[in-house]
């Protein structure tokens, strides 16, 4: 009900901010902000991964950045005496933006992002040996194996500025090409599964809503 009321109100806005494009900061030299958030699914963590995008506008080309991360400290002592799970992720996207058309509040774009991924997880115990590498050495449970990635996506999206200042709102699809190395896991000093390297192609569409200003 929450994620509903909030949609609606932003559409609500659209009449109210009837100001031109032009006006409204998205042109050459300025600057835009912008979170990723998911309101369309049934979790109630909207920021997934916590996307943070910075653009800036050249004529009909963009320069931005993305970032994202996901943090988890986890102490388990409830279920197992002194135990401490650990995991940081990092996602960073520098990249490029092409602007087709200008057709007054709405801004289409396609682009490419070069991606670089950086996971970390270990599992501290003071009863038995830690885990380092991943959360656990069960191999139907390595999801949060610690593994390097690094690849392009290539993307296309649009923004349909509300005005105000430049708010805008958007979404946008892509493919992504990573190499990915996955980490030894090691179970004490000894290494229960070695380091693995594969290619992985996916589309990158997904339940999002990008929500941002230009300035």
């Amino acid at each position: 009900m929450r994620k509903t009321i909030v949609i609606v109100a932003i559409f609500l806005m659209v009449p109210m901010m009837g100001i031109s494009q032009a006006d409204q900061g998205a042109g050459a030299g300025s600057v835009a902000v912008e979170l990723s958030m998911t309101p369309f699914t049934e979790s109630e963590a909207w920021l997934s991964p916590g996307f943070l995008k910075v653009r800036y506008f050249l004529n009909d080309l963009g320069i931005r950045l993305s970032t994202g991360t996901d943090m988890i400290f986890s102490n388990d002592q409830g279920v197992q005496p002194e135990t401490v799970k650990n995991l940081s992720f990092f996602d960073i996207r520098p990249g490029v933006e092409y602007y087709p058309v200008r057709a007054g509040q709405a801004l289409p774009f396609v682009g490419i992002d070069f991606v670089m991924q950086f996971q970390r997880s270990n599992f501290d115990t003071s009863v038995g040996a830690p885990v380092t590498g991943a959360w656990d050495i069960d191999p139907h449970m390595l999801e949060r194996r610690s593994f390097n990635a690094f690849g392009f996506n290539i993307f296309a999206g649009g923004d349909y500025y509300l005005g105000g200042g430049g708010f805008f709102i958007g979404t946008e699809i892509g493919f992504e090409f990573l190499h990915k190395t996955n980490q030894e896991v090691k179970l004490g000093d000894d290494v229960r599964f070695p380091q693995t390297t594969k290619a992985i192609f996916h589309p990158t569409l997904r339940s999002s809503l990008r929500v941002g200003v230009a300035f």
